[in-house]
């Protein structure tokens, strides 16, 4: 008998999960696409408007490619592997080949260490730097995957600009 019931009890809990998941699913995605929207206007706030682009040959890091309507630049959404899982990372370069902007949209690096991959000096290091100097960033000292995860997604998004820009 008390084997049926906490069979029961798990029947019913795992139904409550699975109902709402399935409610709470469709929110989630939509604020995920809302959130990764409004960090393509923050890195290049100058663009009208962005519109997806296909392109064959672009490193496996590179998830999404977006052209600003207005010709201004280009937004790749990278996604890599650091020391602790997945880190999603936005890149803005600009028509010049310029990098403009990026920034980490979703990580788990650990925090006080990893973590320094949003904070300066770190991420100032790739101001309006083009692709040939990527080789001057320093890595952080203790946090040496999650960094050079960080630089290596960024490296693919100078790869991929050169690939798109070609395609016009």
């Amino acid at each position: 008998m008390p084997i049926l019931v906490l069979s029961l009890i798990c029947l019913v809990i795992s139904g409550a999960l699975a109902f709402t998941n399935s409610v709470t699913e469709p929110v989630i995605a939509k604020a995920a696409i809302e959130r990764e929207e409004t960090a393509r206007y923050e890195i290049i706030p100058e663009a009208d408007g962005f519109e997806l682009i296909v392109a064959e040959g672009l490193p496996d890091t590179i998830r999404e490619v977006y052209k600003s309507t207005n010709n201004v630049g280009y937004i790749f959404m990278l996604l890599t592997s650091g020391y602790g899982g997945d880190m999603k990372i936005i890149c803005g370069i600009d028509s010049d080949g310029m990098l403009v902007g990026s920034k980490v949209i979703e990580y788990a690096e650990t925090k006080g260490l990893g973590s320094k991959i949003t904070e300066s000096p770190f991420i100032d290091q790739f101001d309006e730097m083009y692709g040939s100097g990527i080789h001057e960033v320093d890595a952080i000292t203790g946090a040496t995957i999650s960094s050079s995860a960080y630089i290596g997604a960024i490296q693919d998004a100078f790869d991929a600009f050169v690939i798109v820009n070609a395609e016009g």
